[in-house]
């Protein structure tokens, strides 16, 4: 067993890759895990560094097919290629390394032990030593490739990126992965109820504010005397989505005004209403109100 560093493998240095894109989540305000997409468009990109030893997981979930060679403890690992789609799992507290012999496109979520043992709350006290799946297995998971999808438009626009959105999906994740691949079970809970009526106002409040994201799901609960995963739970049994979702409707309610007032260009209502580009505002217009925001303003005027 390697000793273990003072320092975290959170930005992939180990990996060599310039200029990759990450995003950061707190969980239940307790750890912080980050997603960082890393690409390069040509082969043989060689043998990793050597990571930190730390108590954390790296999840590496391939957009692409990958081909290389891994040693774990000091031993070859039979690695018949990554496929698109797939993930596989390392353990930071274990010895390996790596040689990347073909291009890559790819997004490795940094999960230190602290974002699995903040869930205890819901998943009762017991200790997720690691998680299963062996290394260098290909797992398929629709769960993470949709949460991996919901994240892709943040690496385009990291630092404007939606705090309270990159929260619910951190924290879905370890829930996930902890009951999926640490043996965690799910233990009953008391039956919740909503948000009192001012916390609920307080609340939408706190996030009509900052629609540009700068809320977290821990201030919107400390505003609120809550536990965070409390919080979310209640939130939604108030309004029957969670906080994130909440925010995206209330940015289309804004953009909505902006479009019928004024003559304002997409581009501009996009970024005035905290969507990371036009792109973004169009994807979730549409989805919300089952149109385009040109066509939508087009029908009003006309």
């Amino acid at each position: 067993m390697p000793r273990h560093g003072t320092n975290s493998n959170e930005k992939m240095e180990y990996l060599r890759v310039r200029e990759a894109q990450t995003v950061r989540a707190s969980v239940l305000d307790k750890a912080i895990i980050s997603a960082s997409r890393l690409t390069r468009d040509t082969p043989n990109h060689g043998y990793v560094d050597q990571h930190v030893a730390e108590d954390a997981f790296m999840i590496n979930y391939q957009l692409r097919d990958y081909q290389g060679d891994i040693w774990v403890d000091g031993k070859n690992v039979a690695l018949d290629g990554l496929r698109e789609g797939g993930f596989s799992f390392y353990d930071y507290n274990r010895s390996w390394q790596a040689n990347m012999r073909s291009s890559f496109d790819c997004v490795n979520f940094h999960i230190p032990r602290a974002a699995i043992s903040a869930l205890e709350e819901d998943l009762g006290p017991r200790r997720i030593e690691t998680l299963t799946p062996a290394p260098g297995a290909n797992v398929f998971d629709p769960v993470v490739r949709g949460l991996v999808g919901a994240l892709m438009p943040a690496f385009a626009g990291p630092s404007a990126a939606s705090l309270l959105f990159l929260d619910h999906v951190g924290f879905a994740l370890c829930t996930h992965l902890a009951v999926s691949y640490g043996d965690a079970a799910v233990r009953t809970l008391p039956v919740a109820q909503g948000l009192a009526p001012w916390q609920l106002a307080r609340t939408k409040d706190m996030i009509d504010a900052a629609l540009d994201g700068t809320v977290t799901v821990a201030e919107l609960a400390a505003a609120c005397r809550l536990s965070p995963s409390h919080f979310t739970r209640a939130f939604k049994i108030s309004t029957g989505m969670p906080p994130y979702r909440w925010m995206t409707l209330r940015r289309i309610d804004k953009a909505r005004n902006l479009l019928a007032g004024t003559r304002l260009p997409l581009s501009d209502i996009a970024l005035s209403c905290g969507f990371l580009d036009q792109s973004h505002f169009t994807r979730a217009f549409t989805r919300a109100v089952g149109t385009s925001p040109g066509r939508w303003r087009q029908t009003l005027r006309s």
